[in-house]
């Protein structure tokens, strides 16, 4: 629910306001699963440490704070893309133009299991943002053959924001992690990349660790 409305102008007033509302009876209703101490996971300390809210306990573990959010900028926002008017229903067409439909109803209707909200969002908008093609070699994502890559791996603090994913083919990915010179000599026979494209393909190589090929 925060990832939702965190761009909205002033959201944290409003979210305040409901978490008033809500708290007297969150008090009421959990007398005999809430504790003063628990478990504060990683997702809570990443997004929620910062604020001072007294933390709730249910079950021993921490629950996200109704009231922690804060306006966050939205990042390449095009003024005038909305469904309330004439011209903003217009250039939500003109983004969608050259997109395959069913693919796209497949990524919404088909999450990514054990990945994030955040992640699963972001792999729509990537897949309508990149215009349905494979960020490295421009040819056309499809079904079985698509995969969201993090440039800069969780492992090593990397987020599932959009500006850490990028949508990308199968062998593709494959030869972004691959390390042996075999399995890279196969996938880059497969792949067969412009000049341009292994500039790219290099770039994402280097962000995770691996060498140039």
């Amino acid at each position: 629910m925060h990832n939702y409305y965190k761009n909205a102008t002033k959201v944290s007033l409003d979210f305040y306001e409901i978490a008033f509302l809500v708290n007297k009876s969150l008090y009421n209703r959990t007398k005999k699963i809430r504790s003063e101490t628990g478990l504060k996971s990683k997702a809570f300390i990443k997004y929620y440490g910062r604020y001072k809210y007294k933390t709730i306990y249910i079950v021993k573990i921490a629950l996200f704070p109704i009231g922690g959010i804060r306006t966050k900028d939205a990042l390449n926002h095009v003024n005038g893309i909305c469904n309330y008017t004439e011209e903003g229903r217009k250039k939500i067409h003109e983004n969608l133009k050259g997109i395959n439909h069913d693919i796209l109803q497949y990524i919404m209707t088909y999450p990514v299991q054990g990945q994030s909200t955040e992640y699963n969002d972001n792999r729509i908008s990537l897949y309508v943002g990149q215009n349905g093609k494979c960020s490295i070699t421009g040819e056309p994502l499809n079904i079985g053959n698509m995969e969201v890559h993090h440039k800069k791996p969780r492992l090593l603090g990397g987020s599932d924001e959009y500006n850490n994913l990028t949508f990308i083919q199968f062998d593709v990915h494959k030869l972004i992690h691959a390390i042996a010179d075999k399995t890279i000599e196969e996938y880059k026979e497969k792949v067969k990349l412009s000049e341009k494209g292994f500039e790219k393909l290099n770039e994402l190589r280097l962000k995770v660790g691996n060498c140039v090929i």
